[in-house]
Order: structure tokens, then sequence, then C-alpha cells
């Protein structure tokens, strides 16, 4: 039997690819709002992973958290996508890294749509989270993600409350 973490895992990465494949057909045609995009991949999801509404849910408040940290980031700071993941972008695995960069761009879509989002940057041992530097919050260890995976504990202490760890 499949570990319902995994699930989650799988779960997440296909939504980066659903709203990634989204992203680039809305090029072509009128731009639904990120919100109409994340509940198509959720649905999507939940069929192809046998989510139940509370896991998606769970699964689309990670993947906002981090496409609005980024976004947020980049935007108010001016600076690159390597730059918040605090490593080199060729160390992410994945589309992920694509798909990010291109949500987070400030000309490519109007996220004022993006109803409900809060910059809720508190990350948490088991949460889904894509690539990055996550800071221990008791201990001041660094541990870096190079794929969307789930959050271990910190490999120091054993903590399992974060913060994420740009420039």
């Amino acid at each position: 039997m499949t570990d319902p973490k995994d699930r989650l895992l799988q779960a997440y990465n296909h939504m980066v690819d659903e709203l990634h494949a989204a992203m680039e057909k809305t090029e072509e045609q009128l731009s639904p709002t990120v919100d109409e995009m994340l509940a198509n991949a959720e649905q999507m999801s939940k069929k192809l992973y046998a989510l139940t509404q509370d896991e998606a849910k769970t699964v689309v408040e990670h993947l906002k958290r981090d496409i609005g940290h980024a976004r947020k980031y980049m935007q108010t700071e001016g600076k690159e996508l390597n730059q918040w993941l605090k490593f080199d972008i060729d160390l992410v695995e994945g589309r992920f890294a694509d798909f990010l960069n291109q949500a987070a761009d400030k000309n490519w879509l109007d996220f004022r749509a993006f109803k409900d989002f809060q910059t809720n940057t508190l990350y948490k041992t088991g949460e889904i989270c894509g690539p990055g530097t996550l800071r221990c919050l008791d201990c001041g260890q660094e541990m870096r993600l190079t794929s969307n995976n789930h959050i271990p504990p910190c490999p120091k202490c054993h903590h399992t409350e974060f913060e994420r760890v740009v420039d």
C-alpha cells in the first residue's frame, strides 16, 4: 500500500506540473486566475492520488505558500529565484524552478486574484515544501531541499519548525 505522505508529495508535484502547463497555455488564451488553475490542478490530483478534500486542501496551501513567498521576495527585493532558494538553481530537481520562476514573475499574471493568500512563512516538519533553504527556529541549523519534498526534522536538534532563508 502506498504511504500517505508519498501520495501527498506526488500530488504536490502533479499540481506543480499542472500549473506549469496551464501557465504555458495562458499565453495563447485569456488568462485564468491562479486560483482557477490551482482548483483545476487540485481536482485532477484528488482523482489521480485518491486524496481526501482535506489532504488536497493541505497540498494547495503548501503550494500557495511557496509561490506567494517566492513572488513576494522576488518582487519586493528585486532579486532572482536562486537568491530566494539560497543556492544554485541548477541543483533544483524537476520542473518546480521553471514553474516558480514563471509564477513569481510580476509581469506574467496579476496575483491580486490569488485570493486568501497569507504570507505564512512558518514551515513545519511533515509539510510539503518546494526547493530552498530552511533554517531551524530552535538551533539555527540550515538545510537545503533540492526537490519538492516533505520537511524533515532538524538534522541537528530534531526541532520541527523552520523559516525559509533567502540571500
